[in-house]
């Protein structure tokens, strides 16, 4: 369905303006009679067009998962209480904090109370900021009448899964540091640190140690031609994340990734964790298996992953069980299909599932902690070697020459 904003006379005479969704713009029209209005326009809007017409804080802010976690456990608790979908809406719109979140309810309170359909319907228009799993289960509670206690699970499932980013993110904020902190300081030396030695070195008239040489060389290149450096390093960033967005190549190094020795285990757990949890939230909530695995396909974020599931769809369909289906993927652990197996054989598969996430959320914290402790001293290291490199390399003529003179 689409968004038409409308200028039409009230039954009072009055000029009414505003939005109303449909399908085409002659059902618009329909609507609009049907409750007492006589249109004068109907035409299209899109919501881009709608959000350019406010303020920059509402355009360029981004929507957080905590925010959106934050706001369905409120609309969840509301909703318990007895309120009604649009005095709900209306509730958290005045309350909510987040400018471009804020806008997005009260569009789809306006699009509720002018239209008075499904909740899911409206967020279908925010694919950006409502992802399928979200979009899924608010449709399955609206069809099941057990909203309320789906958003809660939501909510939940929302906040789970912004903890495990925050791990991640967090994590390898100290290392990241570290790394930018030591390019930047051997930069620094090699582009305007350096060159001040070189009028010293030219007084010895002594030949060279090799080291030497090739630092004042690079020293040199790097004064003079810092700025191609730069861009040079831009152009190959942007090459590498053009590159990134063909569906094919993405496919090739996320596989690659998940299989390196010190990130790959990491990644894949991490994965893991985030799959097994939104495939336990969508079962939990009714949804049929075969719809939840090709939403929770559409939510994986390594394309390696995500290839996976169009093959357990099939394997399903054809009457394979979906641990035989993971197991011939060749992607997944052996203890995520012996426990996927344990639940379809018990019957209890989303526990098994929920447990599944549970045990690899644990287990991606301390892979995640396990990594960052090895990857600082190396990076200290690394770092603290070559700055050491170019400091001896200055020292090293001088220490000659007071040999020499020594002697």
């Amino acid at each position: 369905m689409s968004r038409f904003i409308y200028l039409a006379v009230g039954t009072g005479g009055q000029r009414k303006t505003g939005t109303i969704r449909s399908h085409s713009s002659q059902e618009a029209v329909l609507k609009l009679m049907e409750i007492g209005y006589h249109p004068l326009s109907v035409r299209p809007i899109a919501a881009a067009a709608a959000a350019s017409s406010k303020g920059w804080r509402q355009r360029f802010c981004r929507v957080r998962v905590t925010d959106l976690a934050v706001f369905t456990r409120q609309m969840a608790s509301l909703l318990k209480a007895g309120l009604p979908m649009v005095q709900a809406l209306t509730t958290l719109r005045r309350q909510c904090s987040n400018a471009r979140l804020g806008e997005i309810v009260e569009a789809i309170e306006e699009s509720l109370s002018q239209d008075a359909g499904p909740l899911s319907e409206s967020l279908d228009e925010y694919p950006q900021v409502f992802d399928p799993v979200y979009r899924g289960l608010v449709r399955s509670g609206e069809e099941a009448g057990n909203l309320p206690e789906v958003l809660n699970n939501l909510a939940k499932h929302l906040g789970q899964s912004a903890k495990l980013r925050g791990q991640v993110i967090g994590a390898f904020i100290y290392p990241a540091f570290l790394l930018i902190l030591g390019l930047t300081a051997i930069f620094v030396l090699m582009t305007f640190v350096i060159p001040r030695f070189q009028e010293l070195f030219e007084s010895f008239k002594q030949n060279l140690p090799w080291p030497t040489q090739v630092l004042i060389t690079l020293s040199a290149f790097l004064s003079t031609w810092w700025w191609a450096v730069v861009v040079a390093v831009a152009a190959v960033v942007s090459l590498a994340c053009a590159l990134l967005r063909k569906r094919s190549i993405r496919e090739k190094v996320d596989r690659r990734l998940i299989r390196l020795p010190l990130f790959g285990p990491m990644l894949l757990k991490v994965e893991i964790a985030r799959i097994s949890h939104t495939f336990a939230a969508l079962l939990n909530s009714g949804v049929p298996i075969l719809d939840a695995l090709r939403v929770t396909g559409d939510t994986a974020r390594n394309l390696a992953m995500k290839g996976t599931f169009p093959n357990l769809v099939k394997g399903i369909s054809s009457g394979q069980t979906l641990a035989e289906a993971m197991d011939k993927t060749g992607l997944y652990p052996p203890m995520v299909v012996n426990l996927i197996r344990t639940g379809e054989d018990t019957g209890e598969l989303p526990e098994m599932l929920t447990e599944l996430s549970s045990i690899y959320e644990d287990e991606a914290e301390r892979t995640v902690t396990g990594t960052v402790k090895l990857l600082e001293p190396l990076l200290i290291v690394l770092m603290g070697g070559i700055i050491a490199g170019i400091v001896a390399a200055v020292i090293l003529p001088i220490f000659r020459i007071n040999a020499m003179v020594a002697n």
